[in-house]
C-alpha cells in the first residue's frame, strides 16, 4: 500500500520550490502544416505561372514581314510582341489569368523566407521578408498587363490603319507594364543579395549552400535554361525564365524545410 503523504509536508514542498515556470509559447517549427502549405503554393503558383507564360509568350516568333508593327520595337519587348502577335485572343486571356488568380499563393509562399529568418533579429528579418514580399505582390500586375498589351498590338496589326494614335498605344502600354516589372526585379535584386548574405553568415534556418536560393540566383538560372533549352520545348519556354526560376526557387525550399522537418520529429 502506498504511503500517504503529510499534506502540511506536501504544501511546505510547493511553496520552497517556489511559482512554476511558464514555458514562453514556441515558433511553428519547420514541420507545421502552415510552412508545408507554404511549400506546396509556391509550387504550385509557379506551375500555374510557367503554363501562362507557355500560352502568352510560347509561340514562335513571328517577323516584321507578317507584322509590320514590329519594326517600331527593339530588344525584349520586339520579341515578346512577336510571340503574342501569332496567339489567339483566349490563348493570350488564360496565360494573363493563370498567373493573375494564382498571384496570392506566391504570398501564401513567402511564409518560407520567414521562417528561414526568424532564428535572426527581428529587425534585419522583417525588412527583408517585406522586400521580397513585396516584389511578389507587384508581379500579378506585371504578369496580366501582358494580355492587354499583346491585345493592342493585334487590333494595330489587324485593323491596318494608318493611325499615329492607333501605333503608338501598344507602347504607351509598355511602358507601364515595365515600371513595375522594374520595381519588383529592384526589390529581388535588393532582397536577394541580403538574403544570401545572412545564409552564408549561418545562424538561419537554412543551410549554407542555399545561399543560392533567392529570386536573383534562380532568375539567372531560369534564364540560361530557357535560353539554352532547344527544339520546340525551348520556343514554348522562351517568356517563361523567372516562372522556371520562381519553381526551383520554392521547390528548393520546401525540400530543405520538409528535411529538417523530418529529421526534428525522428
Amino acid at each position: 500500500m502506498p504511503e500517504a503523504q503529510n499534506p502540511a509536508r506536501t504544501t511546505r514542498a510547493v511553496n520552497s520550490a517556489g511559482p512554476t515556470a511558464v514555458a514562453p509559447p514556441s515558433s511553428p517549427g519547420t514541420g507545421s502544416l502552415a510552412l508545408r502549405l507554404a511549400g506546396v503554393s509556391g509550387i504550385a503558383a509557379s506551375v500555374a505561372w510557367l503554363i501562362g507564360d507557355i500560352l502568352l509568350l510560347g509561340k514562335p516568333m513571328g517577323s516584321a514581314d507578317q507584322y509590320p508593327i514590329l519594326s517600331s520595337y527593339d530588344g525584349m519587348p520586339r520579341d515578346s510582341l512577336a510571340a503574342m502577335l501569332p496567339a489567339s485572343t483566349t490563348r493570350l486571356a488564360w496565360g494573363a489569368l493563370l498567373g493573375v488568380l494564382t498571384g496570392p499563393l506566391y504570398l501564401v509562399a513567402c511564409r518560407h523566407f520567414r521562417r528561414a529568418l526568424l532564428p535572426q533579429p527581428r529587425r534585419i528579418s522583417l525588412p527583408l521578408y517585406l522586400i521580397l514580399t513585396a516584389g511578389y505582390a507587384l508581379a500579378p500586375f506585371a504578369h496580366g498587363s501582358f494580355f492587354y498589351w499583346g491585345q493592342a498590338a493585334k487590333a494595330v496589326h489587324e485593323s491596318g490603319a494608318a493611325s499615329d494614335a492607333l501605333t503608338t498605344l501598344p507602347g504607351d502600354l509598355a511602358t507601364v507594364l515595365f515600371i513595375p516589372y522594374a520595381v519588383l526585379l529592384a526589390l529581388w535584386v535588393v532582397g536577394s543579395v541580403w538574403l544570401a548574405v545572412l545564409v552564408l553568415r549561418g545562424g538561419t534556418v537554412f543551410p549554407r549552400w542555399m545561399c543560392i536560393a533567392n529570386p536573383l540566383v534562380c532568375a539567372l538560372i531560369g534564364t540560361l535554361v530557357t535560353k539554352l533549352w532547344p527544339g520546340a520545348i525551348g520556343t514554348a519556354l522562351q517568356g517563361a525564365a523567372l516562372s522556371v526560376a520562381n519553381l526551383l526557387l520554392f521547390s528548393l525550399t520546401t525540400w530543405v524545410l520538409w528535411k529538417k522537418a523530418d529529421e526534428e520529429s525522428s
